[in-house]
């Protein structure tokens, strides 16, 4: 009952009104269909909503960044308008663009944990790079490989990609946890 009353609560209230995990709350069941879409069943789809905390509080935000990425998940629709349309994905539900998103960046990631794919989400294919240098799937060991230099903001803050993007995968592990446990067996996460 009290989870029900709590459900009713969140959904009366806009994204705005509520702090993050609310906010994120709102979105467990369009994630998880998506990314089971894509995944299958046993894919931990918590980390799909720690990705969106990550990513903008789940905010339906327009990014700083200064490539116009956008919705909860910041996707860069100038990036990827191509692709969806190729997968008739133009009209879908930025959820289901979300997963899309992962699942290309899981099945180029030949180490298959998940930290790496969302890195690749977040910063390209740079971490493979930098594991390669490494010679060893480690976070850690990855991230002393890193030399990707510093993006300047409009505003003038200037932040180290490296740290930008190293942290991203270790947010998302921080947040999935807050919406389901870590146990999956096809998907480890480190």
């Amino acid at each position: 009952m009290r989870v029900l009353l709590y459900t009713l609560f969140c959904l009366s209230l806009t994204p705005s009104q509520v702090n993050a995990e609310a906010r994120c709350l709102l979105y467990k069941q369009a994630v998880a269909k998506a990314h089971h879409s894509y995944f299958g069943l046993d894919y931990p789809t918590h980390f799909g909503l720690g990705q969106l905390e990550a990513e903008s509080g789940c905010r339906d935000v327009v990014s700083k960044d200064g490539f116009g990425s956008s919705t909860p998940a910041q996707i860069t629709y100038s990036m990827w308008n191509k692709q969806f349309a190729k997968a008739g994905l133009t009209s879908a539900h930025w959820t289901t663009q979300q997963a899309y998103i992962m699942k290309q960046a899981h099945d180029t990631n030949p180490y298959q944990k998940l930290w790496v794919t969302y890195q690749v989400y977040n910063g390209g294919v740079w971490v493979k790079k930098e594991i390669a240098a490494a010679s060893v799937v480690d976070w850690s060991k990855a991230r002393d490989q890193c030399t990707r230099g510093y993006t300047t903001y409009k505003s003038g803050q200037k932040v180290s990609n490296c740290d930008v993007n190293y942290e991203y995968s270790v947010l998302v592990f921080k947040y999935g946890n807050r919406y389901g446990s870590t146990a999956s067996g096809k998907y480890q996460y480190w």
